[in-house]
């Protein structure tokens, strides 16, 4: 009365026509199965058609026990299109993930109302089964169970994905015998296969927007613990510089030791042993070349010589020939072969002021000596070898500059193994008083044959000096100290500076990368702080240096309170 049958390759006789149309109506339903808009619907798309193509009552389908993903957890405590489902159960290794009637309806405790020997067998064996009447059929163990059941009809077949089952669709009739024949188990069995790789589809859909997910919330949290760290790194350097700090070399040429600049020459401190390229990034005046100085007298080329070249300062043409030189006929003044100043500064160090300022063609022509260390004169043939450190220069952002395409992105990561910020002067005032002491001991030592004593910096001189923003950096700095010794006599007083803004900005070119990440009302209280103790806390002269209405100025000191 029943048997388990392996797959029957041809329909019998007078289904033909049956056979073509049930084949396109299994087409239909690949189509609707891999247009599912809702894929927690799946489930029961397929299983309402394997019920429409068995010509069943009711239908079960069942995937082995930890494959069914999503499609097991929208069963088991969910709702799918508003009905809710329940006493869905797992059997031994599988699970049921939808249970439904002829009417579409959800079956609740579908475990009790199928065969778990039947569907253990299948899952097992990987072969169809098919029963014209279980009830009655003397060969199903345990009897009982099918007798509770009233099972019928019974049609069972296996879902594979390659050669793994993954599940079974099985379908029932508890009112008719021999409702399902070999025709019938041959669609279901090709519709199960089918439908077994889209629900394979939506699982491994499934299991990429999990994985997705965790990465994404594990980068959320690296995220946040790095921006955590940096933090925390920030307020150490922005609140605490150890004092008496030790490097490990001498840097006389560097006048002051504040914040800013102690944790550049921490950095420039590591860097300086190594044979690699560095970046050195600042605005104009900052004393790039002083740091590029020091990574030589300090570096393991310190015997070798130091050549410096300004990118900016020289035409192009002229710029090619002055660094990898040119043999004799190259152009109009050639008269005989000469080194450039690559080939010049062998076993030393080469730096490039203002590096952003070069032509993309010569670029390609220093990345090329910089990958290879071999160069080619102007108009020469020969390579020679090169072997020279290259310090770079610049005042502009490179990474934009590469993203504007005004730049070589390959040359870029080659000049910056290592990059160095030199911060402006306003980022440093507490260096501003060593600064002008210093030049004015210069100046006095070049001028002590005149008999001059040396001159006096007046209180208020000095407070002008250190409230003006200085765009120009140190360079300006000296030349203002330069320009008041000129003019001054023994006692420099500041009618001399009166030239000079009183209040500083907030954000110059430079500064602000030192604001990054502060809140706009820190900033602001800041700005207010510093003028008022620049005007002795007079507020309507603070007021007024800020551009702002005194009733506005009060109101913001109340605000923020800075009354007192």
């Amino acid at each position: 009365m029943f048997r388990f049958l392996k797959r029957s390759s041809n329909a019998p006789d007078g289904h033909e026509e049956i056979t073509r149309s049930a084949l396109l109506r299994i087409l239909e339903l690949n189509k609707e199965m891999a247009r599912a808009a809702k894929p927690e619907a799946l489930p029961d798309r397929v299983l309402d058609a394997a019920i429409e193509l068995a010509g069943a009552e009711r239908g079960f389908l069942i995937v082995r026990a930890g494959t069914a993903s999503a499609l097991a957890a929208r069963v088991e405590g969910g709702a799918v299109e508003g009905r809710a489902v329940e006493g869905l159960e797992a059997g031994p290794g599988w699970e049921v993930v939808a249970a439904r009637n002829l009417d579409r309806e959800h079956l609740k405790k579908a475990l009790r109302k199928l065969s778990r020997s039947i569907t253990t067998g299948v899952l097992d064996s990987g072969v169809a089964f098919r029963s014209d009447d279980a009830l009655n059929d003397e060969t199903l163990n345990p009897k009982q169970s099918v007798a509770d059941l009233k099972l019928r009809s019974v049609l069972c077949v296996p879902m594979r994905v390659g050669e793994e089952v993954r599940g079974c669709l099985y379908v029932d009739n508890r009112f008719a015998q021999g409702r399902f024949d070999e025709h019938s188990q041959e669609l279901l069995e090709a519709f199960a296969d089918q439908a077994a790789l889209s629900l394979e589809r939506v699982r491994l859909l499934e299991e990429n927007t999990r994985m997705l997910r965790s990465v994404e919330l594990r980068n959320e949290e690296l995220k946040g613990a790095l921006a955590e760290r940096s933090k925390a790194l920030e307020s150490l350097s922005e609140g605490f510089v150890p004092s008496g700090l030790e490097l490990r070399h001498r840097y006389p040429a560097i006048v002051g030791r504040g914040r800013a600049i102690t944790a550049m020459l921490t950095v420039v401190d590591r860097i300086t042993e190594g044979d690699f390229p560095v970046l050195l990034y600042g605005e104009s005046g900052t004393g790039k070349e002083l740091v590029a100085r020091a990574l030589h007298e300090n570096g393991p080329r310190r015997e070798k010589p130091f050549t410096g070249v300004n990118c900016g300062a020289i035409a192009e043409g002229l710029l090619e020939s002055e660094l990898f030189g040119a043999v004799k006929g190259a152009y109009t003044g050639a008269v005989r072969d000469r080194a450039g100043l690559i080939e010049s500064s062998a076993g030393g160090v080469l730096f490039l002021d203002e590096i952003g300022e070069m032509s993309l063609a010569l670029q390609a022509k220093l990345l090329r000596v910089l990958q290879e260390r071999r160069l080619r004169r102007v108009g020469g043939n020969e390579e020679i070898s090169v072997d020279v450190r290259v310090i770079s220069a610049t005042h502009r952002d490179l990474a934009r500059e590469v993203s504007a395409g005004r730049f070589r992105e390959d040359l870029y990561y080659r000049l910056k193994v290592v990059q160095v910020e030199v911060p402006p002067l306003r980022e440093r005032r507490e260096d501003i008083s060593v600064l002008v002491e210093t030049f004015l001991e210069r100046l006095h030592a070049e001028h002590k044959a005149s008999g001059r004593a040396r001159p006096q910096l007046a209180r208020e001189c000095l407070e002008r000096l250190l409230a003006h923003d200085w765009p120009g950096n140190v360079r300006e700095l000296q030349n203002e100290i330069t320009r008041m010794h000129a003019l001054g006599g023994d006692l420099l007083g500041p009618e001399l500076v009166a030239h000079l803004s009183k209040a500083p900005r907030v954000a110059g070119q430079g500064g602000v990368r030192g604001l990054v990440g502060r809140k706009l009302e820190d900033v602001e209280a800041e700005l207010i702080r510093a003028t008022l103790e620049l005007t002795d806390g007079r507020r309507g002269e603070a007021a007024k240096i800020l551009g702002i209405p005194r009733r506005t100025f009060y109101n913001r000191l109340k605000s923020l309170g800075l009354e007192a």
